[in-house]
C-alpha cells in the first residue's frame, strides 16, 4: 500500500494559492484550487482564453498533476514536461479529487479546467455562491460534478475519510476539514477569522481537533506581518460595517456609493437592509445582481428567513452600459433604472459601486446636482486594499468623500497561536502568508515545506518540537 503523503504546490509563502495534494493508496485529493495573489499573473496579464491551463501549467501556477484536467486543455503537455519544470516527480493515483473550501478566488479559480470525471466537493452554500459567480459572468461553469455536502458531514474515500468544518470566514460555507487515516490525522483550517458573524464555529473547529488527537495542522497566516508582532490589532465587526454606512445615507444629503465583496452574501443583506432602512434604494449593476439572485435562489443557511431575500423593491438594476456575461437566460425580478434617473435624484439612491465600474462617476458626478459632495464606503471590496492609487485618483478627482470600513477574513496572529495551542497538534504547518516563519506556535513543531516538496505524514507526525523551533 502506497504510504500517506502531502505534497505541496503553491500558497506557501503567498497570500492564496494553496494547492496541496493529499494521497493514500490509490486515492488522492486536492485542496485547495484557486490561484495565488501574487502570482505572474494579474487583471491586466491574463492567461490566454483557450489555452489558459497550459499557461498556468508551464509556469507552475497550477497542480502539475494532468489527470486532473480536460485534455483537450491540456493538448501535448506531458507528465515529463513538468517534471522538467518543477525539476522533480510526483506522486500518481489512480482516482483523484478536488476538495474547495470557499469560493474566493485564489481558491476556487482554476474549477473551469477540470476533467469532467474528477469530483468536487464543497460546503452547500459556497455551491450556491458558485452557481452565483458562474451565473454573473465572472468564471464558467466547471464540467466537474459538484458535491455539495453538509457541516460535519464525513467523505469516505476508502483509505481515508474527510469531515467537513464551516468556519467563520467572509464569504458563506467557508470550511476547513479533518482528514482521517488508519494511522494519522490532519486538519485543515481553510481561511478564518474571529471577528466574524459565527465566531464561535472556531472553538468548535478547535474542540473537534481536540477530540481527533490531529497529529499535523495546516493553517492559514494572513496577517503574519512583522508590525503585527507585538500588537494585538482591534477588528471591526460585520454590524459596524451597516452600522457605518448606514450612518453615512442618513447623514448625507449626495450620493452614497457602496462598495462590499459581492461573495459575501450575508454582508449584502444587511446592506439591502440597511440602505431600505435608510429611504433609498440601492443600485447594482447587472452583474451583482445576478449573482446576489442566484445565490439566494439556490439557498444560502445562515439567510433563511431574512426579509432581504425576498425584497424586490429596494434594489434596482442598472440598464447595461456594456455588453457583459451575465447568463443569457436568467430573468432578474428586479426593476431596472436608467443612470438618468440617478442622477435627477441622488439623495434617493445608493449605488454599489465595483471597482471596474468606477467610470460611472464621470456622469454620475459630472451631471445633476453637483453642489454637496458624494460619499464612497468601501468594505473589503476590489481593491482590497485601501491605497489603491487608481481608486484615489477617480475620488479625488471628484471630491468623493472616502470613507473605508473594511473588517477582513482573516485571523489576527495571536488568534492563530491562541488555535494552535488549543488544539495541540504534533506539527503545524502555516501558509497562505507572506511570513509564515513569524507564526508563533508556543511550543508546536512547525514544518515550512519547500515548492513541489513530497512528505510522509509518519515522518511529518514524528517530528520534535526542539528540531524546528
Amino acid at each position: 500500500m502506497t504510504k500517506a503523503t502531502l505534497t505541496f504546490f503553491s500558497g506557501l509563502n503567498s497570500i492564496g494559492g494553496v494547492n496541496i495534494l493529499f494521497g493514500s493508496g490509490n486515492t488522492g485529493i486536492i485542496f485547495d484550487f484557486g490561484i495565488s495573489l501574487q502570482s505572474i499573473f494579474s487583471e491586466s496579464v491574463r492567461p490566454r482564453q483557450r489555452a489558459g491551463i497550459r499557461d498556468y501549467l508551464l509556469t507552475r501556477t497550477a497542480p502539475p498533476v494532468l489527470s486532473l484536467y480536460d485534455q483537450e486543455q491540456i493538448g501535448s503537455i506531458s507528465d515529463g514536461d513538468l517534471e522538467k519544470i518543477w525539476n522533480r516527480s510526483f506522486p500518481k493515483y489512480e482516482r483523484m479529487n478536488v476538495f474547495v473550501s470557499h469560493i474566493h478566488q485564489d481558491h476556487m479559480a482554476l474549477l473551469p479546467y477540470l476533467n469532467s470525471n474528477i469530483p468536487v466537493y464543497m460546503h452547500h452554500d459556497a455551491h450556491s455562491v458558485l452557481k452565483a459567480v458562474v451565473a454573473s459572468g465572472e468564471y464558467p461553469k466547471t464540467a466537474a460534478p459538484i458535491r455539495g455536502i453538509a457541516d460535519l458531514e464525513t467523505i469516505d474515500f476508502g483509505d481515508f475519510s474527510l469531515q467537513v468544518i464551516e468556519v467563520d470566514h467572509d464569504t458563506p460555507g467557508t470550511s476547513g476539514f479533518i482528514l482521517r487515516t488508519k494511522e494519522h490525522s490532519i486538519a485543515f483550517t481553510a481561511d478564518w477569522r474571529m471577528h466574524g458573524r459565527h465566531s464561535d464555529r472556531m472553538q468548535r473547529f478547535v474542540e473537534r481537533c481536540s477530540e481527533a488527537k490531529v497529529d499535523v495542522l495546516i493553517t492559514e497566516g494572513t496577517r503574519l506581518r512583522p508590525e503585527l508582532l507585538f500588537n494585538k490589532p482591534i477588528d471591526r465587526y460585520e454590524v459596524n460595517v451597516t452600522e457605518k454606512y448606514r450612518e453615512v445615507m442618513e447623514q448625507n444629503p449626495g450620493l452614497v456609493y457602496i462598495n462590499i465583496l459581492a461573495r459575501n452574501v450575508e454582508r449584502v443583506a444587511d446592506i439591502v437592509l440597511a440602505t431600505k432602512a435608510a429611504g433609498r434604494t440601492l443600485v447594482m449593476d447587472e452583474s451583482t445582481a445576478a449573482l446576489w439572485f442566484v445565490a439566494i435562489q439556490n439557498g444560502i443557511r445562515p439567510l433563511e428567513g431574512n426579509p432581504a431575500t425576498d425584497d424586490l423593491e429596494t434594489i434596482r438594476v442598472l440598464e447595461n452600459q456594456e455588453p457583459n456575461a451575465v447568463d443569457p437566460e436568467l430573468q432578474l425580478p428586479y426593476q431596472t433604472v436608467k443612470l438618468e434617473e440617478v442622477i435627477a435624484n441622488k439623495s434617493a439612491y445608493s449605488v454599489y459601486l465595483t471597482y471596474q465600474n468606477l467610470p460611472l462617476m464621470s456622469e454620475l458626478e459630472t451631471l445633476g446636482d453637483t453642489s454637496v459632495s458624494s460619499h464612497y464606503v468601501h468594505a473589503d471590496g476590489n481593491p482590497l486594499t485601501h491605497t489603491d492609487p487608481t481608486l484615489h485618483k477617480w475620488l479625488t478627482h471628484f471630491n468623493v468623500v472616502y470613507h473605508y470600513h473594511a473588517t477582513g477574513g482573516h485571523a489576527a496572529p495571536h488568534q492563530i497561536s491562541d488555535l494552535i495551542e488549543g488544539i495541540r497538534p504534533k506539527v503545524v504547518i502555516p501558509l497562505h502568508s507572506m511570513h509564515p516563519s513569524l507564526c508563533d506556535s508556543r511550543g508546536i513543531a512547525r514544518f515550512y515545506p519547500n515548492y513541489g516538496e513530497t512528505v510522509d505524514i509518519d515522518q511529518l507526525a514524528g517530528i520534535k518540537s526542539s528540531v524546528l523551533i
